[in-house]
Parts: C-alpha cells; structure tokens; sequence
C-alpha cells in the first residue's frame, strides 16, 4: 500500500487571459477569455496529479509476484474557509478528483475536520476568506496577485502526523507499506517557517524509526512574494529527501549568480535535488 499525503497550499485561482502586454500603471487591457474560477495552488494541483496516476497506473497493476493487489490513497492537509464560495470550489474538486481534503482550518467556531462530506458549520462573522489569486497570463507568462486569507493562519503545529489515522479516515483497511509525504508551496505558508514546520519533520523521522516504516519527504519551495527568499529554509533540508525547484528559485534560495561556485545542494544535506530550468534546448 502507497499512502501520499500532500501538505500544503490550496487557493482558488482566478484566470485572466490579456490580449496583450500588461496594461500601463493606471491603464487598461482587452480580455481575450471570459474570467474563470478554478481551484489551484501548488499543493492542490499535486494532490490532483497523483491521485490520478495512482488510479491510473498504480492501482492497475499488482504487487509480490502478481499475488497481492496495489492498492493507493492520496490525502491533502490544507486551509480553506468550506463555508465560502472559493472554499466550496475546493472541496468539491477534491471529492471529484477522488483524494481525501483535511482541513486544518483554525477559527473562532472549529472546523477542523477530515474528509469532505461532513457538514459545513456554521459561519462566524469575521472568518477569514478562503486563499484566492489573481492569475494574470499574458503572451504565455502568469503573473499572481495572491490574498492568503485563511491560509496565513495555517501554522506548523496543525499538521497531522499520525498517517495510520488518516488513512482509517479515508476507508484504508491494508497495512501500510510505504508513506511518502510531500510539502508544498513553502513560501506562501509564513506559519511553517523558522521552525514551525521543522519540529513535525523531526517528529516524522522519529516515527519512521520506531515503526521501521519507509517515508520520504519532499518539499517544493514556490515563489516568496516577500523576496526575503528565507524563512528558515535551509535548516530544514536534513529532514528533505528530495527538494524540487526552479531555476529562479535555486538562483534566489543559494543567493547563487552566474559565475558563483556555490552548489544548491547545500554542502550536501540533500539526497536528490530535482532543478527545471527554463533554458530552451
């Protein structure tokens, strides 16, 4: 059995298809789309990617020697206000695209609750919005205008680590096998940074070793609109098995320029470093 559990960002995206360049300050730009809603965000989209291979290729094939069935669950630990339109968006995209939503959502009513068929409670007045984002595409390239909403308050200390219990959640009966687990969107979640999210990594890694169960961790970092390009990243590469970025990112997280020696690999803590450039072949 292969359990995957994305933690990480959800938003609804917002597309916006201009004709042209970006309008002048103060301007104006033709649409050549109708504007559309639809959920994103980089911890979401990765849920949706694998519960779909999973089902696909996973789930059809068999393991030891064609004897036991492979079987899969994909679980996603976010914050959404499931009260709101953009939260209800969300939530049914993961119950269409069959993987389990977690909601860590913290608020003056509680409304932490597994999976998505539960009843939404009652909303309280001043609960912050479901994240949601702007996405302006011009000529091929995306631009974001991101409100985090709700997601600022996701913190660290509200993951779920217990993995067995998220799995009975989501109607899981066989042992398990293999856990890996995947963060996403690290600098757009400020309440894993310097440290919050380094403590449930620790405590991740204890578990493995006292259960002797098999779990990697990988991380992809995302942009930081703040341009700091910190928040206590580096000091949590010794619990990343595989850290997954951009050539932009790698750039801005290193503080590496052309001609630098520095190796992005960060004096060797990391196992596999997976770098897309942009660079045409």
């Amino acid at each position: 059995h292969l359990s995957i559990n994305v933690i990480g960002d959800a938003f609804a995206d917002i597309y916006c298809y201009l004709e042209g360049d970006m309008p002048e300050h103060g301007g104006d730009a033709r649409l050549v789309q109708p504007i559309h809603t639809v959920a994103g965000g980089s911890g979401l989209n990765t849920a949706t990617h694998l519960s779909s291979l999973l089902r696909h290729f996973w789930t059809n094939g068999s393991g030891d020697g064609d004897k036991l069935p492979r079987t899969s669950n994909v679980n996603l630990q976010t914050v959404i206000n499931e009260n709101d339109d953009h939260g209800k968006l969300i939530a049914s995209h993961c119950n269409r695209h069959e993987f389990a939503l977690i909601n860590r959502r913290v608020s003056s009513h509680p409304s932490c609750y597994c999976g998505t068929n539960e009843a939404a409670l009652q909303s309280q007045a001043g609960d912050k919005s479901t994240g949601h984002c702007a996405v302006i595409v011009s000529k091929g390239d995306r631009s974001f205008m991101t409100h985090l909403g709700c997601m600022e308050d996701f913190r660290g200390s509200h993951i779920l680590t217990n993995f067995r219990y998220l799995d009975n959640k989501t109607e899981t009966t066989i042992t398990q096998n293999a856990q890996h687990v995947h963060i996403a969107g690290y600098y757009n979640i400020a309440g894993f940074w310097d440290g919050e999210l380094a403590g449930k990594l620790a405590e991740m890694r204890e578990t493995q070793t006292e259960t002797n169960e098999r779990i990697s961790i990988s991380l992809v970092p995302q942009q930081d609109a703040t341009n700091q390009w910190d928040g206590g990243l580096l000091n949590i590469l010794q619990y990343i098995d595989f850290l997954i970025l951009s050539e932009i990112e790698v750039k801005n997280i290193t503080k590496y320029q052309s001609g630098d020696k520095h190796d992005c690999n960060h004096s060797g803590l990391l196992k596999h470093v997976a770098h897309f450039s942009s660079s045409k072949v």
